[in-house]
């Protein structure tokens, strides 16, 4: 039997371990969340994934899931155990155990590593991989029972479910131990051009924005990182021939761009565990025209955007409403 949910927003954490040499996958919590939502989730904590795409996982590292995850439409089979009858009166967690994530939980990295540093200590890595406009559609399989059980469950019945996925697109991110850091490389000395309307990044007072004709130079500094990014490149934005930076803040549901005063020398290194340097850290990208786009790397898919009125604010692209993101988050062992 097929069953399929509308796009989710939600995640699911997935605990690796290696045992005898072969590699294993056990849901340890899920959250899911989709309009109308009072169906259960796909998978429930305890759950086993079995294979990707019809190949064994035991031979997958963790890596490998998340890339294979990440490409296409990606089919995970899934083992569902039986619950045993003499469990059903004890009072058990819920199936759909919540596991909180939020806007800056389920695109800034700092949130969903610092909760999993201090819940299961800091000697994993995480592997996040994020999918935007995500729907999912389950094939109901059949399983073993007592008389001819499995190695997963040893009697007490189970399903085998394949799990189909279909994203827009997904993205993989790398939290390593310690939370990844960003090195100062180089820098190069430009300025930043709105090119539709020709106008130029300019400051005014201490904080302020605004779009100017006049161009005002900037000293874009580039980063090397740690972790394994495919947003672009790490950069923070100067005013040139000063300590006045570009900055992205969140007040409430309010994100928004400010220049901000800050010694150079605490830029040259930036931990994902730094909420407040990480705050001053853009990823840049250009497209086939040259021009730059610059995402905020704390608050991910806000944008620095020149608006009809010349001021300069962060924005979604879809002009200021959040994209739904579904999270896979693998917490990798290190045995």
């Amino acid at each position: 039997m097929d069953v399929k949910d509308p796009q989710v927003k939600g995640g699911v954490l997935i605990v690796h371990q290696i045992h005898e040499g072969k590699h294993q996958y056990e849901v340890e919590n899920v959250m899911k969340y989709k309009k109308g939502s009072g169906e259960k989730a796909f998978v429930r904590r305890g759950d086993k994934l079995m294979q990707v795409n019809g190949m064994d996982l035991q031979d997958f590292t963790p890596e490998e899931l998340a890339q294979t995850l990440a490409k296409d439409t990606p089919m995970l089979t899934v083992h569902k155990a039986g619950r045993k009858k003499e469990q059903t009166d004890m009072s058990l967690p819920s199936e759909d155990t919540l596991y909180p994530v939020s806007k800056e939980s389920t695109i800034f990295k700092e949130d969903v590593c610092g909760a999993e540093n201090q819940e299961y200590g800091e000697g994993e890595d995480l592997l996040i991989i994020s999918m935007k406009k995500t729907s999912i559609s389950v094939v109901r399989g059949r399983g073993c029972d007592s008389g001819s059980p499995c190695q997963g469950c040893h009697g007490t019945g189970c399903t085998f479910n394949d799990v189909v996925m279909v994203s827009e697109s997904s993205k993989v991110v790398l939290v390593s131990r310690g939370g990844g850091t960003f090195r100062q490389l180089k820098s190069l000395k430009t300025a930043i051009e709105h090119v539709p309307s020709h106008r130029y990044l300019k400051r005014l007072c201490s904080q302020r924005l605004f779009a100017s004709p006049n161009p005002e130079e900037m000293t874009i500094y580039l980063y090397k990182s740690t972790s394994l990014l495919d947003r672009g490149m790490p950069v923070v934005l100067n005013f040139s021939k000063s300590n006045c930076f570009l900055r992205c803040c969140k007040e409430g549901e309010h994100v928004f761009l400010q220049v901000e005063m800050c010694e150079k020398k605490k830029l040259k290194k930036i931990s994902m565990n730094d909420e407040t340097t990480l705050s001053f850290l853009f990823y840049m990208r250009a497209d086939h025209t040259r021009q730059r786009r610059f995402e905020s790397a704390l608050h991910g898919g806000w944008f620095i955007q020149i608006n009809t009125t010349n001021s300069v604010e962060m924005a979604t692209m879809d002009g200021g409403m959040e994209e739904e993101q579904f999270l896979f988050v693998i917490q990798t062992s290190q045995k």
